[in-house]
Parts: C-alpha cells; sequence; structure tokens
C-alpha cells in the first residue's frame, strides 16, 4: 500500500484528490509548515533527502519514494488505466493534454510562486525607511517581469476555457478527467484564493466545478487545513 507524505496548503493536495478519484487505499503522513516561516518541517527529509512534499512510498521491497506531483500523478494514471485519465498519440486531444500538464508548473507555477512570496515579504512588518526602500524593490521586480508574465498566463488559460466551454467540455482538457485537471488546478485555485475579485469567468467556473466533485471533497476532509480551497471549507 503506498504512503503519501502530506504537507499542509501545498501540491500534495493534488494527490489527495487523485486517490479519491481513483478510490485507492493509501496511508497518509501528514506533515505541517513551521508557523513562522511556512516551510516544510524537518521530518520530511526522512523520506525524501529534499524534504519536500508530495512524496509517496511505493509498496516495493526498497520503499522507493516518488516525488514531484507531476511525476506521482503521472505514474498513478498509467499504472491505473482503467480510470482512463490519459490522452494517447492519436487522440485529437494529445497535443493538448501534453502541452497543459507540462505548462502547470513549467508556465503557470514560476510567476504565481513569485508574486506571492514577494507578496509576503512587502507584507511583512518593517522599519518604516526599510519597508519604503524594499517595497519599492518588489515593485520594481514585479512590474519588470512577473505581473506581465502572470497576466499573460491568465489570459491564455481563460482563452483556452473559453473554447472549452464553447464545445460544452467541462474538463480543462478534452471530454473527461485527466491528469491535466489534477495540475492545473491547484495554481488556478491559489490565484482564485488570492484575489477572488479579479479572476476571469471561465476559470472561475472551472475551479468551483472541481471543487464541487465528490472526491476533491473527500480529499479536503483527508488532508486538513488547505488555505486554497473553497472557501466554506476553511
Amino acid at each position: 500500500m503506498p504512503t503519501l507524505h502530506h504537507l499542509n496548503h501545498s501540491r500534495s493536495q493534488r494527490i489527495l484528490w487523485l486517490f479519491a478519484e481513483l478510490g485507492l487505499d493509501y496511508d497518509i503522513q501528514t506533515h505541517e509548515r513551521d508557523p513562522k516561516t511556512s516551510l516544510a518541517p524537518d521530518s520530511l527529509k526522512a523520506t525524501f533527502e529534499l524534504g519536500r512534499s508530495p512524496v509517496v512510498t511505493l509498496d516495493d521491497e526498497a520503499h522507493t519514494p516518488l516525488a514531484e506531483s507531476g511525476a506521482i500523478v503521472e505514474y498513478f494514471a498509467h499504472i491505473h488505466p482503467e480510470a482512463n485519465l490519459t490522452y494517447q498519440a492519436g487522440h485529437t486531444a494529445f497535443s493538448d493534454y501534453l502541452y497543459w500538464l507540462h505548462f502547470a508548473e513549467g508556465t503557470m507555477m514560476p510567476p504565481l510562486i513569485a508574486k506571492l512570496v514577494l507578496g509576503k515579504a512587502k507584507a511583512k512588518k518593517k522599519p518604516i525607511i526599510i519597508k519604503t526602500i524594499a517595497d519599492k524593490v518588489i515593485d520594481a521586480i514585479l512590474n519588470a517581469y512577473y505581473d506581465k508574465n502572470f497576466a499573460e498566463n491568465v489570459a491564455h488559460v481563460e482563452k483556452h476555457l473559453a473554447r472549452q466551454a464553447d464545445k460544452g467540455f467541462e474538463y480543462f482538457v478534452g471530454e473527461h478527467l485527466s491528469t491535466v485537471d489534477f495540475m492545473m488546478l491547484f495554481p488556478l485555485e491559489a490565484m482564485l484564493a488570492s484575489q477572488p475579485n479579479h479572476v476571469p469567468k471561465h476559470i472561475k467556473a472551472y475551479v468551483e466545478r472541481m471543487q464541487s466533485r465528490t472526491a476533491y471533497q473527500q480529499a479536503l476532509d483527508t488532508g486538513g487545513e488547505y488555505n486554497f480551497g473553497p472557501r466554506q471549507a476553511a
């Protein structure tokens, strides 16, 4: 039986949702972020040397640790083909499937994380002189790179989801739930949680559809604290 090492408020919520959708039997070991630094605890290093989550200990003789949420999602999708969570070569959605699967972490997450981290740095209490200088530097960094890239990414996703809606499809790619949904939901729901009044309508509707799924709600109950979930679940 696999064991998920789950960190609160993290990408490992993807894996909880995936396991719930698969109806998978698994063990869970929960780790809590440091309340002051928000960093993962050292306890994760006992399983994975980088000390990051998610990590799944596979059910083999070596209890092999598998890290990276994208790798975990793909691994379980491939060993459970009956769940039909992938699109194969030759399918009309195959190229879209590959693109968005890698877009989530390769393009969407970097500016989002930077904005969240820099936003926290700006909000942190500082002496007034230091704050004035630091805030100007942070704003300059955001304006020069991250804000523009993030806005372009959001518009790109919104345009894609609008096309999906026009086709009558409720999922991110194609006509059924896939690994892309597990990968793309996390950055989109993090964005919705941090700026609920500035999220385009198709992204907002997509996030709410996924969050209303029975398996997603089961994952929330299992994982505990999750800042990026539906507000009523907080």
